[in-house]
This record gives C-alpha cells, structure tokens and sequence, in this order.
C-alpha cells in the first residue's frame, strides 16, 4: 500500500506543478498521513500550501470554520463535516483544492461509527466531491488510514487533474 501511496502522491504533485495549482489538506483519521506522503516528494513545496490535523472538533470550528451545528447534527464522522473542512481547508490557505478527512481510523468504533467509517472530500471551491469508505476492517488503524489516503489522493487525481 506504501508505494501504492508514493505513486499516488507523485502524480498528484506532477500534475499540480503543470498546472500551476496548489492543494491544501485538512485530516482528522488520516493524522496528517496524506501530507506526509505528498511532502515525500520532490518538488512538493511548488504546490502543497499546508496541513492542518484538526483532530478535535474545537479545531474543526476555530481553525477550518465547520459550524459546530453540523458537528451535533450530523457527527464528527459525516460526509457535511468533511466537505467543510475541505472548503474551510483551502479558504484558509488560498489554494485551489482542498481535502477534508474525516473518521474512524482505529481500533474499535466511535460511538455509533464503526472502525473504517470514513469520509473523504475534495474542492476546487466550486464542486465538492465526496466518498464514504466503509472498510469493514477490524485492528488494522494503519490499512484504514492508508486506505483514506490513497482514496484522497485517486479523488484530487480523477476529479481536478483529469488523470
């Protein structure tokens, strides 16, 4: 799955150096995993603006600008969460994409969130788009948050660099 993420992140970074973009990242699940593997690669500082890992829904309501109503409506762990932060993510950094991460990576379930509910969401300001993964893992905290990852990086690839 590592090199599997390496390749993802590679692209990624090639096809937001020709086009002259940059993409911002907001990760609760993932810890920062996605920023990591993207700053791996060289030439990443020409299009990664930053990273925030908003694990507290304090920092999703202060630092990203989720309304804390969407959290108590919807849960932490929702694909509107997600979106916003992806939206509250590339506002703060003046990108043109932004990623929100959201779920359960664990062990074990949160709540009523079974480990491996995620959400991942990607804008370009204008579309957001968004997937829920259900991986039906038990004890495997890293397999989900690589899965989380990959699935970040395939949407910002498929949806905005048309690869």
């Amino acid at each position: 799955m590592e090199d599997n993420l390496t390749e993802l992140a590679v692209q990624v970074v090639n096809g937001l150096r020709e086009r002259g973009e940059h993409i911002a990242l907001a990760e609760s699940c993932t810890g920062g995993l996605v920023a990591k593997t993207l700053t791996d690669v060289s030439g990443a500082s020409e299009v990664f603006e930053c990273g925030i890992v908003s694990y507290s829904s304090r920092i999703k309501s202060e630092v990203l600008g989720v309304d804390p109503e969407i959290i108590e409506k919807y849960s932490v762990v929702s694909e509107p969460v997600a979106v916003e932060m992806a939206r509250g993510v590339r506002r703060v950094a003046g990108a043109d994409y932004g990623v929100g991460i959201t779920g359960v990576a664990g062990p074990g379930p949160d709540g009523d969130h079974p480990e491996g509910d995620i959400y991942v969401a990607v804008t370009d300001g204008v579309t957001d788009h968004v997937t829920h993964l259900m991986t039906g893992t038990c004890g495997e905290r890293t397999r989900n948050r690589q899965t989380a990852a990959a699935c970040a990086l395939k949407m910002v690839k498929g949806a905005f660099l048309n690869e």
